[in-house]
């Protein structure tokens, strides 16, 4: 192999954003040499909570990779808004529009400040033809949030608030077992309609979990055992239906 080529892959291996790429789970399992090509294309961007990065209806520019804080996805117009779902650290959005050039269907508000890797849609096509293994982490992970989106649907259409919210707040510690302590990944209002119930609802929900071991500071939960919370079973769900 030429001289020149092994110099340009030694200066993409120490690329200055691959640290960041390790810590954001698109991109992770890859090998040294795909995420230093991926490193080549990305910027990085910071961004104030409450803050849109990106709106509804807007031609797919990039994918957002979050490094630090979070955002929520937002569908509907003013005054009818709807919390899709939340992403934090590690996670990325708008890999299907990128991938289709089609527009963005959800808005993006921050939840927090933070930043983000900025990954050029058109850019990362190209090396998702020309990189197999590329292409497989995005079909993997494409995969998963397929799986976690027909969970969801399943969630609102069969369980009652308060096993929804339980399953959600288990799911935001990212543990199994024994004691937990969780800050709301936006406010409770956000929340509520992430979880298709009203506001007031939600406050009655939380009020439920404390037999389960559930106590609510502002924004923060204590959870006493992940395990009690977990077992929360569809006998909850239909019990509070009529609130939802």
């Amino acid at each position: 192999m030429p001289v020149l080529d092994l110099r340009q892959d030694k200066r993409a291996m120490s690329h200055p954003r691959l640290p960041y790429l390790e810590r954001i789970e698109l991109f992770a399992p890859l090998p040294e040499r795909s995420r230093a090509r991926i490193a080549d294309i990305a910027g990085l961007q910071r961004f104030s909570n409450h803050g849109y990065l990106f709106r509804e209806g807007e031609e797919p520019d990039f994918i957002y990779c979050f490094v630090e804080g979070g955002i929520a996805l937002i569908g509907g117009a003013d005054g009818q808004e709807a919390v899709i779902e939340f992403f934090g650290p590690g996670e990325s959005v708008l890999l299907p529009a990128a991938l289709l050039g089609l527009p963005y269907l959800v808005s993006g508000r921050a939840t927090s400040d933070g930043q983000a890797l900025l990954i050029p849609a058109g850019k990362l096509r190209q090396l998702i033809d020309e990189d197999v293994a590329l292409a497989a982490q995005c079909a993997r992970v494409l995969s998963r949030h397929w799986r976690a989106l027909i969970s969801q649907i399943k969630e609102i259409k069969t369980h009652g608030a308060a096993e929804r919210l339980a399953h959600f707040l288990v799911s935001q510690t990212g543990k199994s077992k024994g004691p937990a302590t969780l800050v709301l990944p936006g406010m409770k209002k956000e929340v509520a309609t992430r979880l298709g119930i009203k506001p007031e609802t939600l406050s009655r929900t939380l009020k439920k979990l404390r037999d389960y071991g559930v106590d609510t500071e502002g924004d923060t939960i204590r959870i006493a055992s992940l395990e009690r919370l977990a077992a929360l079973t569809s006998a909850t769900a239909g019990q509070d239906q009529a609130d939802t």
